[in-house]
């Protein structure tokens, strides 16, 4: 543990990759009088510390949005080994939030402002009946979609363009050009999964093509509409946004830097 200038103790930076369900929590981000995961991760770590401990996201997942790797950074006065700090922690949170990973991170290390690219899984039950273990954990579609023509839309949006038209009506962002490194739809028996792996996401991106890509599947629009779409730049041409219960954050990449202590 370092010292600044004064002698006091500096706080280690410790970098955590979590998992959540999302079902119950207002999202990522604190927000006042709401339960979110942030809020409930910070406290609990606060709690261990005996101070206040603040944690930064690299993803602020929506409501009802779950995660298989999220990834967060927190600095933390007390020094105790790793997996005592993982255990501990992991005792205290309730059940539908887990530390996964936990490691000493670069002292300059940014959980969001250093993330290169991210990936999301939509998930889409097209069976006429929802298994109750599947509940809230998926989107349920019942009517037959064709997963080929949902694939072939998907590959449309590949590259760097202009998303505006799948971008949050309530956006403000002065830039909507994003790249999508992956953007492909995968059938599993009855089950479909937009997979889209990118540099950056508008806010509601994600749903907002799937919204669209689910009515290609029920033939409503064809295929090649997606391109209309994207070139018109209207939100309003696009399809509505898809439920939360069927994203996962699935990964987040960093520069190999970011992984060597300092």
């Amino acid at each position: 543990m370092e010292t600044n200038r004064l002698g006091v103790r500096q706080r280690d930076k410790y970098k955590i990759k979590l998992q959540y369900v999302g079902t119950r929590y207002h999202g990522w981000q604190a927000q006042k009088d709401l339960l979110t995961v942030q809020a409930v991760v910070s406290d609990c770590l606060s709690r261990l510390a005996g101070d206040h401990v603040s944690v930064i996201g690299a993803s602020r997942t929506d409501a009802g949005v779950h995660a298989l790797g999220q990834v967060a950074h927190f600095q933390f006065r007390p020094r105790p080994s790793i997996p005592d700090l993982q255990r501990t922690l992991n005792a205290v949170l309730p059940w539908d939030i887990r530390i996964m990973e936990l490691e000493t991170a670069h002292r300059r290390f940014h959980a969001r402002w250093h993330a290169t690219h991210k990936r999301y899984d939509y998930r889409i039950y097209n069976g006429s009946i929802l298994p109750p273990f599947l509940y809230q954990r998926v989107h349920h579609e019942p009517q037959p979609l064709d997963a080929s023509a949902m694939g072939k839309a998907a590959r449309l949006l590949e590259g760097t363009q202009d998303f505006s038209a799948f971008a949050a009506t309530s956006s403000r962002v002065s830039n909507s050009v994003r790249t999508l490194l992956r953007s492909t739809v995968i059938q599993r028996r009855d089950e479909i999964v937009y997979r889209v792996v990118g540099t950056g996401f508008l806010h509601h991106m994600v749903r907002n093509i799937v919204g669209t890509l689910l009515e290609v599947g029920l033939g409503q629009r064809t295929p090649e509409d997606v391109q209309g779409i994207l070139e018109g730049k209207d939100r309003t041409q696009a399809g509505p946004t898809a439920p939360p219960e069927g994203l996962y954050l699935v990964r987040i990449w960093y520069d190999r830097v970011w992984s060597q202590r300092s």
